[in-house]
C-alpha cells in the first residue's frame, strides 16, 4: 500500500500522520513536549524530546498498529521555525532556543542600527526572536563553534538522514537569507560577527533532503527517502489551501496571525513577515496579532466567570449585531500589526445607559474581527477572497459567524484544523512521488473536498458592521498612526 508519514514538530507536541495516496489518513499521534523558561526572556526546548516523540509514534505504527515501514513511500516533515539549534560533534542537541525566546532585543537593535540593508535583502526586519540576533549575541557570549539548524523538523530530519539542511521557509525567518535569490546572504555571519558556527544547506520544501540510515531506531525502512519539508507557516498557509492571491486565512489561537499569498516579496515592514510560499514564485505575507483568543478569554472570564464555554457562545450569538453601537479596541497586550507599540491598550467607546452586558461581551469579539478585517484587507490590497478560519477560536461558532458578517466573505472552518499544517506539508511528498501534479491540484484533490463547516454573510447586518467598521478606523490609534503613514495629511 502506498503511504506517506508526515511529521509536525510544534511547540506543544509532536504529531506523526501516515497517509494513504488517496488522502485518506490511516493513522495519527500527538506526543506532548515541555518547554523550558530559565528566566531572562529565554525560552527553551531538549530536542532530544522531539526525537524521543518520533520514536514513540512509529513505534506506535509499527508494533502496535502492525504497519509495515515498507508501506511507506516516503517521509516529510514540518515544525516550528525561528529556532536556534546547535549540533554537537556526538550528533545530538541538548537545547532549542525558541522563537518566543526574547533574550537577543539589544542585538536585533543593533542589526537595525548597523547593517539595515538586511532588511531589505531578506525583507524581514530583525526583531528579538529572530535567528541572525541571537547568532549574534552567543557569538559575543563565546558560543563554541558549531553546526546550527533553524527549525525543530530539521532536527529530526539530521537524526534520520544525517543531512545537516533548511527549508528556504525557514530560512527566511533567520534574518540571514536573501530571499530574491533564495540564498544565505554572502558573508552575512561575518558581519554579525558569528562567523563561527556553520548554516545548514539549502532546499526547497520538496527536495530531498536525504534518505533513511541503516538501523534507525525510529523504525522506517532503510532507504526510505526524506524530504526537507517546510516550516510551519508555510505549511499551515498550504494545509489552510490559500494558494491563490487573496485566499487569506486566520489562525486565532492564544494570538494568532492573518496571511496570504503574493506575487513578490514586498519591502521589509513593521509587522509584516514575507516568507516564500510552497508554491514556486509565490509568497506569503504574514501578519502576526498579540491579541486574538487571549483577549476572548478575558472576556469570559470578566463577564462569566463562572459559566462554561458554551454558555459564553450562546450568549455572544444571542447578543445584538452591532452590540448597541459599542465598540471594543481589543489591545490588551499591546500589538505588533498595523504598528509595533506595547504600550496600547484595550478601550470600550459609546457606552449608554441602555447599554448591557451582553452588549459589552459582543463588542469585544466584533472588535477582535474588526481587527482581523483590517489586517486582512491591508494584507490584500482590499477586500479579502475566501477565508479559511484554523485554531482553537474556531470553538466558537459565534465569532466564526461574526467574522463572516463582519468581512462579508465565506469562511471555511476544516473539521481536521489540528493536523492542517501536516496535511499542508503532504503536499510536498504527493508532488514529490507525482501523486499530484502540482500544488494547486493538491489543494483541489486533498483539502478543498474535506470536511469543513461554511459559515455564509449574512447581508441583513452588512450596512451595520460596515458603518461600525468605519468607526473603528477612525477610532483605532494602532490603524490612525498605520494610515497616517501610508497617507501623510490624510489623518490625525
Amino acid at each position: 500500500m502506498d503511504r506517506i508519514a508526515v511529521f509536525d514538530i510544534g511547540t506543544s507536541a509532536v504529531k506523526g500522520l501516515l497517509m494513504r495516496k488517496n488522502g485518506a489518513v490511516d493513522a495519527e499521534r500527538s506526543i506532548p513536549v515541555t518547554t523550558r523558561e530559565p528566566g531572562d526572556g529565554r525560552i527553551e526546548q531538549n530536542p532530544e524530546e522531539w526525537w524521543a516523540g518520533v520514536k514513540t509514534i512509529t513505534d506506535d505504527w509499527f508494533y502496535r498498529l502492525r504497519i509495515s515501514p515498507e508501506t511507506i513511500q516516503m517521509v516529510t516533515l514540518t515544525g516550528q521555525m525561528e529556532d536556534v539549534i546547535f549540533i554537537g560533534e556526538d550528533g545530538t542537541a541538548d537545547r532549542a532556543i525558541l522563537y518566543s525566546d526574547m533574550r537577543a532585543a539589544e542585538e536585533a537593535a543593533w542589526i537595525r542600527e548597523e547593517l539595515p540593508e538586511l532588511a531589505g535583502i531578506t525583507s524581514n526586519a530583525a526583531a528579538a526572536s529572530t535567528p541572525a540576533a541571537k547568532l549574534r549575541q552567543l557569538a559575543l557570549q563565546g558560543e563554541a563553534a558549531a553546526t546550527v539548524v533553524f527549525s525543530a523538523k530539521d532536527y529530526i530530519i539530521y537524526k534520520l538522514t544525517g543531512a545537516v539542511c533548511t527549508d528556504t521557509v525557514t530560512a527566511a525567518t533567520t534574518g540571514l537569507m536573501d530571499i530574491r535569490r533564495k540564498a544565505w546572504h554572502p558573508n552575512v555571519l561575518e558581519a554579525l560577527g558569528a562567523d563561527r558556527f556553520a548554516l545548514p544547506r539549502l532546499h526547497e520544501p520538496d527536495d530531498t533532503a536525504g534518505v533513511v540510515t541503516d538501523g534507525m531506531p525510529a523504525g522506517l525502512a532503510s532507504g526510505t527517502p526524506v524530504l526537507c519539508g517546510a516550516g510551519d507557516a508555510g505549511s499551515a498557509t498550504m494545509g489552510a489551501g490559500a494558494v491563490q492571491e487573496r485566499d487569506s486565512y486566520f489562525y486565532i489561537g492564544t494570538t494568532g496571525w492573518t496571511a496570504v499569498p503574493v506575487q513578490e516579496p514586498d519591502a521589509a515592514s513593521d509587522g509584516v513577515f514575507t516568507l516564500p510560499h510552497l508554491v514556486p514564485d509565490r509568497y506569503i505575507a504574514i501578519a502576526p496579532l498579540l491579541n486574538a483568543g487571549s483577549v476572548y478569554d478575558w472576556a469570559k472570564q470578566i463577564y462569566m466567570p463562572d459559566d462554561s464555554y458554551d454558555a459564553f457562545h450562546e450568549t455572544i450569538a444571542a447578543a445584538r449585531p452591532g452590540a448597541g453601537g459599542v465598540l471594543f479596541l481589543p489591545y490588551l497586550h499591546g500589538e505588533r500589526f498595523p504598528v509595533q507599540d506595547s504600550g496600547l491598550s484595550g478601550t470600550y467607546y459609546s457606552i449608554r445607559p441602555d447599554t448591557t452586558r451582553d452588549d459589552m461581551m459582543r463588542a469585544v469579539v466584533e472588535g477582535l474581527t474588526f481587527s482581523l478585517r483590517y489586517i486582512a484587507e491591508s494584507l490584500t490590497g482590499g477586500v479579502p477572497g475566501s477565508i479559511t478560519l484554523i485554531g482553537g477560536g474556531t470553538r466558537s461558532s459565534a465569532w466564526c459567524r461574526i467574522l463572516a458578517d463582519i468581512t462579508g466573505q465565506k469562511v471555511r472552518v476544516p473539521e481536521e484544523s489540528g493536523y492542517l499544517t501536516a496535511l499542508g506539508t503532504a503536499a510536498t511528498a504527493f508532488c514529490s512521488l507525482g501523486w499530484s501534479s502540482g500544488y494547486e491540484a493538491f489543494a483541489d484533490d486533498h483539502l478543498y473536498p474535506r470536511a469543513a463547516e461554511v459559515y455564509e454573510p449574512n447581508p441583513d447586518v452588512r450596512a451595520l458592521y460596515d458603518e461600525a467598521y468605519a468607526v473603528f478606523l477612525k477610532t483605532s490609534p494602532a490603524v490612525r498612526r498605520d494610515l497616517s503613514k501610508r497617507n501623510p495629511g490624510e489623518w490625525v
